[in-house]
């Protein structure tokens, strides 16, 4: 149970850091979570007022978190605009998990 609060905590974090812009606070401000599915409902509110008022600040975020341009494509390009905040926090959270485990892997040595 403690190792999944604290992939949720690293998740939260990682991603906190990569909305963060210039030296102002981040647009995605960390909490306590108990599980992922908990911060994926909070990411996604977030990011669906990200998508309507803040959409540059939005997009450069998507750039530096480093999500598949070619995902983010056919996210955007789909008629239906309603999923869109739930699918990118999928996204994000899956950017984010990998970045997590590489720079574990990189950290014991084994890359």
């Amino acid at each position: 149970m403690e190792d999944d609060k604290t992939k949720v905590t690293d998740v939260a974090q990682t991603i906190s850091k990569d909305f963060t812009i210039g030296d102002s606070d981040s647009l995605i401000p960390t909490a306590d979570f108990q599980s992922l599915e908990e911060f994926r409902s909070y990411l996604t509110e977030k990011l669906a007022y990200l998508l309507d008022n803040k959409y540059n600040k939005l997009i450069n975020a998507l750039y530096r978190i480093d999500v598949s341009e070619e995902k983010l494509g056919e996210l955007f390009s789909g008629s239906n605009r309603d999923y869109i905040p739930a699918a990118l926090a999928d996204l994000i959270i899956e950017r984010s998990i990998q970045k997590i485990r590489f720079r574990q892997k990189y950290k014991n040595g084994e890359l």
